[in-house]
This record gives C-alpha cells, sequence and structure tokens, in this order.
C-alpha cells in the first residue's frame, strides 16, 4: 500500500507542476523557471544518489562505462533539455490539463522508439492500449477552440513533441542502464547535462549577459512551486519504483491529468475545462495505460 501512496503522490505532484507552470507564465520575465527546475532536479538526484546509489563515483567514472555515460548523457538531452522546455511551453500554450493528457502519448510514441533502437516488437496488448491512448487524446481535441486556431495548433504540436522526446529518453536511459544499472545515477547525469547545456547555450548567445539573465530572473513564488513539484513528483515517483511494479505506477501516473484539473479550479478559474469530455478522455487514458502496463 506504501508504494502505490507514493505514486498516487508522485501524480499529485506533476498535475500540480502543470497548473503552476501556467499560473507563472503570468509572473514571467525570463523562461518561466525551466533552469531553476533542473537546478532542484540536479540536487535532489544528486542528494538520493548519494543515499542510496548502487555504485560509487570512482567505479563509474571509468573507461568502460563511457558508452553507459554517453547514453545517459544523451537521455538528458532528450529529457531534462527538449523534453521539459517543450513541456513547459506547451502547458503555457494549451493549459495544464490538456498539456496533461499529452504525457499519456509518451508509452505510444516509446513503441517505435523500442523497437527502432531496443529491437522490442509489441504485441498485441501492447498495440491496444496505445491504441486507447491516442483516442482518448483525440476525444479531448473535441474541446471547442479558446483561442485561435493557430495558437492551438501550435501547441499540441510542442505537446505532442514532449512526448516524443520523453520517449526518446527513456529508450536511451534504458539502453545506458544495461551498463551502468543505477538509475538515479543516469538521472543525475541527465540534470548535470541539462544545468551545462543550458549555461552553454547562455554563455555563447550574442547578449551573454541578458541570456544568463534570463535563466535566472524567473524566482516567484509559482515558479518555486513548478520546480519543487517537478522535482518531488520525480523523487516520490523513483520510491514508488522500487516498491510496487513499474505498470502500478505507469497506471496511477495518468491520475494527474484530472489532479490538473482539481487544481485548476483552485488556481486557475479563467481556464475552461469540459467535465464530461475530460471524463471521457482520461477515462480511455487510464483504461489504456492500463492495458499497456498490465
Amino acid at each position: 500500500m506504501t508504494g502505490e501512496l507514493l505514486a498516487l503522490c508522485s501524480a499529485l505532484f506533476y498535475g500540480l507542476a502543470g497548473v503552476t507552470i501556467s499560473r507563472g507564465k503570468t509572473d514571467s520575465r525570463g523562461d518561466n523557471g525551466v533552469f531553476l527546475s533542473v537546478i532542484v532536479t540536479c540536487v535532489l538526484t544528486l542528494g538520493l544518489w548519494s543515499l542510496w546509489g548502487r555504485a560509487s563515483l570512482p567505479e563509474l567514472i571509468t573507461w568502460d562505462q563511457v558508452p553507459a555515460l554517453g547514453l545517459f548523457a544523451l537521455a538528458g538531452v532528450f529529457s531534462t533539455v527538449l523534453g521539459r522546455t517543450t513541456m513547459y511551453r506547451a502547458t503555457e500554450r494549451i493549459g495544464a490539463v490538456k498539456a496533461a493528457l499529452f504525457r499519456r502519448l509518451i508509452p505510444v510514441f516509446a513503441l517505435p522508439c523500442a523497437f527502432l533502437l531496443l529491437g522490442e516488437w509489441p504485441g498485441p496488448r501492447v498495440l491496444t492500449g496505445g491504441a486507447i491512448i491516442m483516442l482518448g487524446v483525440l476525444c479531448y481535441q473535441l474541446l471547442p477552440r479558446q483561442v485561435s486556431l493557430a495558437r492551438n495548433l501550435a501547441g499540441d504540436l510542442i505537446g505532442i513533441t514532449s512526448a516524443l522526446f520523453y520517449a526518446l529518453a527513456y529508450a536511451f536511459r534504458r539502453m545506458g542502464l544495461e551498463g551502468i544499472p543505477d538509475p538515479l545515477f543516469g538521472t543525475f547525469v541527465g540534470a548535470v547535462v541539462g544545468l551545462a547545456w543550458f549555461s552553454t547555450v547562455a554563455a555563447v548567445s550574442k547578449a551573454p549577459a541578458g541570456a544568463f539573465r534570463r535563466l535566472v530572473i524567473d524566482r516567484g513564488a509559482w515558479h518555486w512551486a513548478s520546480a519543487l513539484s517537478l522535482g518531488i513528483g520525480q523523487t516520490l515517483q523513483f520510491f514508488a519504483l522500487s516498491l510496487v511494479p513499474v505498470s502500478t505506477v505507469a497506471v496511477l501516473g495518468a491520475l494527474d491529468l484530472f489532479f490538473s484539473a482539481a487544481f485548476i479550479a483552485l488556481f486557475l478559474k479563467g481556464e475552461r475545462i469540459d467535465t464530461w469530455r475530460l471524463g471521457l478522455a482520461g477515462g480511455l487514458a487510464l483504461l489504456g495505460s492500463t492495458i499497456l502496463f498490465s
């Protein structure tokens, strides 16, 4: 029961993060706290790895481990850099609930990624679950347009791209785990890559001072809330995975969609939610996740 409760709390924090990202955009003068969230994730994963890591740093930093370290770094580019940035931008454009629904596409995109990179051929059950998740996303697309079509379309594409980036990150991380079976260390490496990436891009820009200021200027309450929610959600998810099967965590993780809707009712009065379609789309996403990971 403890593992299930941790997975549920993880979904709650991920749902909260989507709402705080939307709310933080109002006061944003830079990147809306993306870089801040990377720093928080780096600190949390470093602390967890130092306490529960399976191997010490000298054992991991060797020539034999270079391929695995490279795969962890590549996973960091797709998750901490590309995936997280597009997740923020999609949430700002299309809202927390719809962005959360697009995250249900991660396991769908993971199927072709696993086939191409790992040689894993999906079976009928996996294909059925993925199709049901896709149907749930299409159902929610029937919601009336709140803003211009071009703005919605751009936000939708960013949300879909974010799910693809995360799916690629999972595949590369799994490949890296074959060489270094320490998921905490792999996650920490990805966070460090994110810090290095954003810092380097700022340093080589035409106006480095302004670029660095844009990275660190957003430190308001909502930005800290987003960073901490993402970091805590990821941390709780790790503990849940250490106690219960991946299938249980994955299914309960689909509930972040409903947590986002609940928090919107509290914090984002202006974002309209069609309760009936949300229930239909979320139910299909949950059913598809259950089939996919059972």
